[in-house]
């Protein structure tokens, strides 16, 4: 028996399998962020910890897993990306951890991408767009602003190499979620001497690097069972992809929760001219590269929550997008509620509703807002070396059928879709792991379905696209 667990933004999921990658149970925990300024965003470490072990508790103690009385091989983990916390010599955080949403290190951004700074440099030696989601960033910050806090930390840690201390005593990081810190060099795997320097702190600061089959041995825990091996597992994002099964050219992974994405693997590093894209490391020899964006079904809770507060479920407030024509009669969302990554990369770029007329309802703001999200999507998909043949959707909205139908269209190309619920980075998590542990690969009963898109459909989306660019370009976004 297998358990994955992903360590993500908003929950902590793990899911077990049995031997032959049947799916037994599931279970999750919510993840609180904490905002105690404009712009910063932040997690309790020993809170999102606790979530581990209530969600590994839950599903190995579970009826169908009991039932199998198959002892527990293996734990292997995914987690979000970008996040820095500092910890003490025993391992104790002296700060929450600063999520990849945090923009409080926005100055330090903009001083490296001034024409005197490094950052093109560091760009093509990490593969991370210099950006204040950047750990790197974040950590000129701290030295800046927190020199106490700086000053006192023994090991700068992410929030998956925070758990794996506490489960198993190393501090290490995969190779993976290092890349995605800004301090790793991807061609060559190891920290990067020059973004130490810029950072201010020594490679002995930052754990041991080590591949995303890494194996451990679980030390004594309170509250968590005996498992024979700890699997170190990869990114989110890496592991998304891995899951869905895009992993051969023109096979796409979108990915849209809280925030969204859009990326393919590649053989080798590859980074861009004009830094419009990321590149991170799925394992030793292989990356993805692609471009993550602030804003996702956070866009439409905001509408739901904040603009109409709304009584719908979030479900129903979705479907009424279906009510309105293509276009929404004129009006567009510029998503960027949140600034944004990819693909503007300006921590300071804001929304905006275009075209608002007296005709638009509330079903016309949905569905422009679902459509900016793909919209946005789809412009950094433009910047991908590889021609796009399948799209593989997973993450929240790939419930709903509606969006997933609107992403096939849009893209003009046709979506794969999982439909046995399985979250596609534990799905990923769940092969590392069988290949750590010399298994044979698992077919995880997954439940592929086609999505065609509807011609029909293609010149009025790419009208409404193009309508969308030329608004960015009007309201002072204009793309790299």
């Amino acid at each position: 028996m297998l358990v994955g667990v992903d360590i993500g933004t908003t929950n902590v999921k793990a899911v077990a399998v049995d031997a032959a990658g049947v799916p037994l149970t599931a279970a999750e925990r919510r993840n609180e962020t904490i905002v105690p300024n404009p712009g910063w965003s932040e997690q309790d470490p020993e809170a999102i910890f606790q979530n581990v072990l209530a969600v590994v508790q839950a599903v190995i103690q579970h009826p169908s897993v009991l039932e199998h009385a198959e002892p527990v091989q293996s734990i292997v983990f995914s987690a979000a990306m970008h996040g820095l916390l500092a910890v003490d010599a025993a391992g104790n955080p002296l700060s929450n951890v600063w999520l990849w949403s945090d923009l409080r290190a926005d100055a330090a951004a903009r001083a490296l991408l001034a024409p005197e700074g490094l950052g093109t440099e560091i760009y093509r030696r990490t593969g991370v767009p210099i950006h204040p989601m950047s750990p790197l960033c974040k950590l000129i910050w701290m030295r800046e602003h927190m020199p106490e806090l700086f000053g006192a930390a023994h090991k700068f840690l992410g929030i998956k190499e925070f758990v794996w201390f506490r489960l198993t005593g190393k501090y290490e990081s995969d190779l993976s979620c290092a890349s995605a810190t800004g301090l790793m060099n991807i061609w060559e795997n190891t920290w990067d001497e020059e973004a130490l320097r810029i950072a201010g702190i020594a490679s002995e600061q930052l754990p041991a690097l080590v591949p995303i089959t890494g194996l451990a041995n679980f030390r004594e825990v309170e509250n968590f069972p005996e498992v024979t091996h700890a699997v170190i597992g990869a990114s989110d994002g890496a592991l998304a992809n891995l899951g869905a099964g895009a992993i051969h050219p023109g096979q796409l992974a979108v990915t849209i929760g809280t925030s969204a994405a859009i990326c393919c693997v590649v053989d080798a590093p590859l980074v861009d001219d004009a830094m419009r894209t990321f590149c991170y490391r799925l394992d030793e020899k292989r990356c993805i590269i692609g471009g993550a964006s602030n804003n996702g079904t956070s866009v439409l809770e905001w509408l739901r929550s904040s603009v109409f507060r709304s009584d719908l479920s979030s479900e129903q407030f979705v479907n009424q997008a279906f009510e309105a024509p293509i276009g929404a009669n004129g009006l567009l969302v510029l998503p960027y509620i949140q600034g944004e990554r990819a693909p503007l990369w300006d921590a300071r770029a804001t929304g905006a509703f275009v075209g608002l007329t007296s005709l638009h309802s509330q079903a016309h703001f949905v569905r422009a807002a679902l459509e900016g999200i793909l919209f946005n999507l789809k412009i950094i998909a433009e910047a991908l070396p590889q021609p796009i043949n399948t799209l593989h959707a997973s993450g929240g909205f790939s419930n709903n059928s509606g969006w997933v139908q609107m992403l096939a269209d849009i893209f003009q190309t046709p979506v794969m879709l999982d439909e046995s619920s399985i979250d596609a980075s534990v799905a990923g998590a769940i092969q590392v792991g069988s290949l750590a542990l010399g298994l044979k690969h698992l077919n995880l009963n997954l439940q592929p379905k086609k999505i065609l898109p509807n011609i029909g459909n293609a010149t009025a989306y790419q009208e409404t696209f193009q309508r969308f660019k030329s608004a960015l370009s009007r309201e002072g976004m204009g793309l790299k």
